[in-house]
């Protein structure tokens, strides 16, 4: 069911599930939605930066990444999540799923969120526990009672008062008084007006509004119950704190006390609800809605939190090192590789890119094992620009079973000097569950750099 934002009332149309370079689907009004997804990614690019080499096209007023159009059919490209605009809705799925029979949108959710977790550039916040006690399938939805948990568990525990400067006219000075503007009361003859600046230590301040705002905006569009519940809950506490709109310029005007340290969480929220909508400021009403996640980014991401967090001990960490050119002087074709490690004993380096490109039905007669040219020569320049001659290409796994390690060893000229590059698949997700792929991935993970080192 679906709620019309118009009407009010649900319709029984389901969303509808697609995944990431897969079918095509109608649109009904073409040229709306993409003037929409022009504007979304006009936001979005300051979130998620496009790669270097994309420049010519982000550049462009009429360019988004989101979908490619062939009349008025549309196919999602390699972002997930979900569009809402006007009558078109659809949830967009990982392509790495798309082969897996009879897997559920709640699995794939859960993998989703889990791999989020890993990722330094958008903290998701959510509470785990919020998300294995619910059975909510569509992921807009899932996603509201997610905030609606996190954002009630922590004003209803933990009320947020604090200083904040009044400027008003009293007849008892309080505070400063503030002389220039107590001159202009003067000239109108409000002699016995004085303007005061003061900080009394208010529940009804800037950052209650805010939140407050934000919990109609979710409420506008939750329709199932407990949700409901929740958001309700939320403005009942807040019922001292006047309504307001607000705006994510706002939110930058936060200065959050540390005894107040669950508060921040809850403002990074607000900034995702206030800055990815497009809603009627009077209604409260987000008639488009919409969240999406780059997945080459964010396998990226979440390759390098994990080896951030599992094997930061051996190794120091780089992600997204851009310190080389090709050519220095001057300084032109920058080299940014994904992640560079260092070994902390020995100084050794090891080169990382990851690569969201599935490798489907890898053959063993494939003497390439799936790896574009393209990638290969670029792998070889980062390798011979830094003076490293270990390179590692990782790959998510297209099944439960991995693909075989290979190592091309790329020889350099007529010496005895060579460049290895292993192209490997690691655990990205499993049909039994996001869990699995936490113990599963820290032991290849661990193999492979063993071997390298």
């Amino acid at each position: 069911m679906i709620l019309n934002n118009t009407t009010g009332k649900y319709s029984s149309r389901p969303m509808k599930k697609i995944f990431e370079y897969d079918e095509k689907v109608k649109v009904p009004d073409r040229v709306s939605l993409e003037s929409y997804l022009y504007s979304l990614w006009r936001e979005y690019k300051e979130v998620w930066p496009p790669k270097k080499e994309d420049d010519s096209l982000n550049k462009r007023k009429k360019y988004q990444p989101f979908l490619m159009f062939d009349g008025d059919l549309a196919r999602a490209r390699n972002y997930a999540g979900f569009i809402h605009f006007e009558d078109f809705k659809v949830e967009i799925f990982p392509k790495i799923f798309k082969n897996t029979v009879d897997i559920s949108r709640d699995h794939m959710h859960r993998h989703l969120f889990y791999w989020l977790s890993y990722c330094n550039r958008v903290k998701f916040p959510f509470n785990q526990a919020f998300l294995d006690k619910c059975e909510i399938y569509e992921l807009p939805e899932l996603i509201i009672y997610l905030f609606a948990n996190q954002i009630h568990e922590v004003v209803s525990t933990q009320p947020y008062s604090v200083y904040e400067e009044v400027s008003e006219a009293l007849q008892t000075p309080r505070g400063r008084i503030n002389f220039t503007r107590y001159v202009d009361l003067i000239s109108y003859c409000n002699y016995h007006q004085i303007d005061c600046d003061y900080e009394p230590f208010v529940f009804d301040n800037s950052l209650n509004r805010t939140i407050k705002y934000c919990t109609r905006l979710l409420l506008s569009e939750a329709r199932i119950s407990e949700t409901q519940r929740l958001l309700n809950d939320i403005i009942f506490v807040l019922d001292e704190v006047d309504d307001q709109v607000c705006s994510p310029s706002q939110l930058s005007s936060f200065q959050i006390s540390p005894i107040y340290g669950d508060y921040e969480e809850i403002v990074h929220i607000c900034s995702m609800i206030l800055e990815t909508q497009v809603y009627s400021h009077e209604n409260y009403d987000m008639k488009n809605w919409s969240l999406l996640f780059p997945m080459e980014l964010i396998f990226e991401e979440f390759i390098a939190g994990f080896i951030r967090k599992h094997f930061s001990d051996t190794f120091k960490v780089e992600a997204q090192k851009s310190d080389l050119y090709l050519h220095d002087d001057p300084k032109t074709f920058n080299l940014q590789h994904d992640i560079l490690l260092t070994n902390k004993e020995t100084g050794e380096q090891i080169i990382i890119d990851t690569k969201y490109k599935p490798r489907w039905d890898l053959e063993s007669g494939d003497s390439k094992k799936g790896i574009s040219q393209s990638d290969m020569y670029q792998m070889v320049s980062y390798a011979y620009r830094r003076g490293n001659d270990k390179v590692l290409l990782i790959y998510p796994n297209t099944s439960e079973e991995l693909a075989e390690d290979y190592t091309f060893v790329v020889k350099q000229g007529d010496t005895d000097g060579c460049i290895r590059i292993k192209a490997v698949d690691v655990p990205f997700w499993s049909i039994d569950g996001y869990l699995c792929v936490e113990e599963r991935l820290k032991f290849k993970l661990g193999q492979v750099l063993d071997v390298y080192f």
